[in-house]
């Protein structure tokens, strides 16, 4: 047995895309951030020519229509300045705690009650009713995109059914994608 190297086994990745049936022939580059990006993650051209994430914020705990802060998943890469929304309201992060290893305390008042699982999305702009992405959603990442790396060369999925559960994007930014469908 000179030969055998024990390995752990991966951890358990959960799967966002369940059906992919159109892509960009060749994938494009998209800019990382400081945390990991998963797959199912939509993303915009910028200005530059790169593709960039519009980033996506799962509560983990149900948020109500007076809280002044909310609780997001782990790997969002939240901010202060961040614009949070949900529908067309969205309102700048004030503050992040990180402090627990579960999820990212978040000061921002939505003023509207959400349920836990819900995704909000990163808005261009702070807006009572007219809250849009930060870059017009093209695509979704086909694979993973590793923090801290510069422009990857990354799959991009444009046509795909993706799991409502898993798939780290809100569904106002689904919308806005003609052949992205929750399900």
């Amino acid at each position: 047995m000179a030969n055998f190297n024990y390995n752990d086994a991966v951890g358990n990745t959960p799967i966002a895309i369940d059906q992919v049936f159109a892509e960009k022939q060749g994938g494009g580059l998209v800019r990382s951030l400081s945390v990991t990006i998963p797959e199912g993650t939509a993303v915009g051209l910028s200005n530059d020519n790169v593709f960039r994430v519009i980033k996506a914020y799962r509560l983990t705990a149900e948020a109500g229509s007076g809280d002044t802060t909310i609780k997001i998943a782990k790997g969002s890469g939240v901010a202060v300045g961040d614009v949070i929304a949900t529908g067309k309201k969205g309102v700048a992060c004030t503050a992040v705690d990180t402090s627990n290893a579960a999820y990212d305390v978040v000061t921002v008042s939505l003023g509207t009650a959400l349920a836990a699982g819900t995704v909000l999305y990163q808005a261009a702009a702070a807006s009572t009713n007219a809250a849009a992405p930060i870059y017009t959603p093209l695509f979704v990442t086909g694979a993973e995109v590793p923090a801290n790396s510069g422009d990857v060369p990354t799959r991009l999925v444009n046509g795909a059914n993706l799991r409502k559960a898993t798939a780290n994007v809100a569904a106002e930014v689904v919308a806005l994608m003609k052949s992205v469908e929750l399900v």
